[in-house]
């Protein structure tokens, strides 16, 4: 009795056997040519039969993500790269919730049903990493079989770059614009008003210094040159200077940040700079996303050895926006607006030794919850 093959999310599952992988692998094996032009190629350059399946990698596809010839040959593309959402999905990559998303999966679909696609695309890896690519998936005939050619070029730096750049400078604008503002106006009050307007303009330029901070630390970050520097941090006290500082913030303005009246005051080991910018992140998304008027809650709680910090507002995220939340300059504010979520989510696997999750539901709002070791160990 034939196995039944599992309902997916995409694309269809179901994949060839061994033995005629290694029939197709040998068919290309014995082209010198093709392989000798592919391996010379700095791209990474795959053939892959209509299971979506590898049965010939490049040297530069293979020595790029440390794996082997024949550990290649069967493998999906989002399974050799390390994709962290293959598990997601009944069949591996292409059958998982977010492979509806992924330029990749949508260029090998068009690919597979006879035309060629060119799409972007972002990998989150398994190992915290991502990965910006530029994908092209064209239907090849080949001893009359059908196969695809995929290609795909890392295009990481300038993305990040381009991301970085459009998020700075904006930020930067509208911080530098509040200031020159506030010093013309000081220069025509007298008094009190005088003073006000001082105090006014030097938290200003400490949003400016947080900002030109905050992206410091995210190249910083991405590079693996962040320094970590660990030290006992109250809870309850980092909860009450951050929301003071927020609700000054431009973001703040006219809205509440209140301290979850259940929250426990913890003492815990970490960098409290890199927690300050992860849980500022996620409040400033919060802020963003609530109304003139409204509240957001902070809180913390102890939960099975972990500190639990939790940052709620009463808005809903899109159903789609679940899939993309954490991908670098996803943003519900518009393209290339907004590194929070990503940047929360780097500093906090990749630093502090913690998790990030969320939860979105029109009952209850959405909650973002970042768990943390109560001693962060360091070198």
């Amino acid at each position: 009795m034939t196995a039944e093959t599992p309902a997916t999310h995409f694309e269809p599952a179901g994949r060839v056997p061994k033995d005629e992988l290694v029939d197709q692998l040998s068919r290309f094996g014995s082209d010198l040519l093709m392989t000798n032009v592919a391996d010379g190629s700095a791209s990474f350059i795959s053939i892959l039969n209509l299971k979506r399946q590898v049965v010939y990698a490049n040297r530069s596809l293979t020595e790029a993500f440390g794996i082997s010839d024949d550990d290649a040959i069967g493998l999906r593309p989002g399974e050799l790269m390390g994709c962290r959402n293959v598990s997601d999905g009944p069949d591996g990559c292409g059958t998982s919730k977010a492979c509806a998303t992924c330029g990749a999966a949508q260029a090998l679909r068009r690919a597979r049903l006879g035309t060629a696609g060119e799409e972007e695309c972002r990998i989150l890896r398994e190992d915290g990493e991502s990965l910006d690519l530029r994908v092209t998936a064209t239907p090849v005939s080949f001893n009359g079989e059908e196969y695809i050619l995929f290609s795909a070029i890392d295009i990481s730096d300038t993305k990040r770059r381009r991301s970085l750049e459009r998020i700075f400078f904006h930020d930067i604008m509208n911080t530098a614009t509040g200031v020159r503002g506030l010093s013309s106006m000081a220069r025509m009050v007298m008094g009190d008003e005088k003073d006000e307007m001082l105090e006014l303009l030097e938290v200003t330029s400490d949003h400016l210094i947080e900002e030109i901070q905050g992206q410091r630390e995210l190249l910083a970050a991405e590079s693996n040159e962040l320094t970590v520097r660990s030290q006992p941090i109250r809870s309850g006290r980092m909860l009450r200077e951050l929301a003071s500082l927020y609700e000054s913030h431009d973001v703040g303005q006219g809205k509440t940040i209140r301290i979850d009246e259940y929250s426990d005051d913890i003492e815990f080991v970490s960098d409290p700079t890199l927690v300050g910018r992860v849980l500022g992140n996620l409040i400033k998304n919060a802020l963003e996303a609530t109304r003139p008027g409204g509240a957001i809650t902070v809180g913390c709680s102890s939960e099975t050895r972990r500190v639990v910090l939790t940052v709620h507002n009463l808005g809903v995220m899109p159903a789609d926006a679940h899939l993309q939340v954490f991908q670098r300059s996803f943003s519900t504010k518009g393209d290339g607006r907004g590194l929070g979520t990503y940047g929360s989510r780097l500093l906090t696997e990749r630093y502090l030794g913690g998790e990030i999750g969320f939860e979105s539901t029109e009952a209850s709002g959405t909650t973002f919850r970042v768990s943390l070791p109560p001693a962060l160990a360091t070198d």
